[in-house]
């Protein structure tokens, strides 16, 4: 199951569970310099009341997560990551939102399945943005996912030449919340296990799963 859920009502072992595979992806996996306590990971940006997008496994353990922030207020490519805007001003708009902090569990914690997962993370958080107005979506992340992105059929804009951080380059760029968007993803049927015409046996690059 994927639902977003906001900062404010996330019960604490969810919240302490997310940041957990976090820090599995981010700090052991990709070997970004982030801050983590109690093998926990977490940022400023959690204290911005963000909206979660949470995956869940048949046990009800998070699987999956990605962190949506307003770009009205403090988020992670204007204040953590600028230089991969190279000069240019980073928006600052209602209506553009980031995505940011997106992890995936191996197939062997909790059984779920990675080849399938990021398919229905990056659907359900287009689903949000079409129910909340949302025209545009930013974010940080390596280029292994934008190269999935890309695969998917998303257009994804980069906003500058990636940036060497860890050990993988990491790329800004944004892909418009559009028909074309809505079509690709098949947003006007019910969410089901497989996204009907999509590439179900691509398969998430190993360092992004934890």
């Amino acid at each position: 199951m994927i639902a977003p859920s906001n900062s404010a009502n996330l019960a604490q072992h969810d919240r302490f569970e997310m940041f957990r595979l976090r820090h599995r992806v981010f700090k052991q996996r990709l070997q970004w310099e982030v801050p983590t306590v109690a093998d926990m990971e977490r940022d400023e940006f959690d204290n911005c009341n963000p909206v979660y997008m949470l995956a869940r496994n048949d046990q009800r353990q998070i699987c999956g997560c990605w962190r949506l922030l307003p770009t009205t207020g403090p988020y992670m490519l204007k204040d953590t990551f600028p230089q991969l805007l190279h000069g240019a001003p980073a928006p600052v708009d209602p209506d553009i939102w980031e995505l940011s902090r997106f992890a995936v569990a191996k197939r062997d914690e909790g059984g779920f399945h990675v080849t399938t997962i990021p398919l229905h993370m990056i659907q359900s958080v287009f689903r949000h943005a079409f129910a909340h107005g949302i025209k545009r979506y930013v974010t940080v992340t390596t280029v292994a996912v934008e190269r999935m992105m890309r695969h998917l059929g998303l257009r994804c804009i980069r906003m500058g030449e990636p940036v060497q951080i860890g050990i993988e380059k990491t790329v800004a760029f944004y892909i418009d919340v559009d028909a074309h968007v809505h079509q690709l993803l098949h947003l006007d049927q019910p969410i089901s296990f497989d996204l009907i015409g999509m590439p179900s046996e691509y398969t998430l690059p190993e360092r992004l799963a934890a």
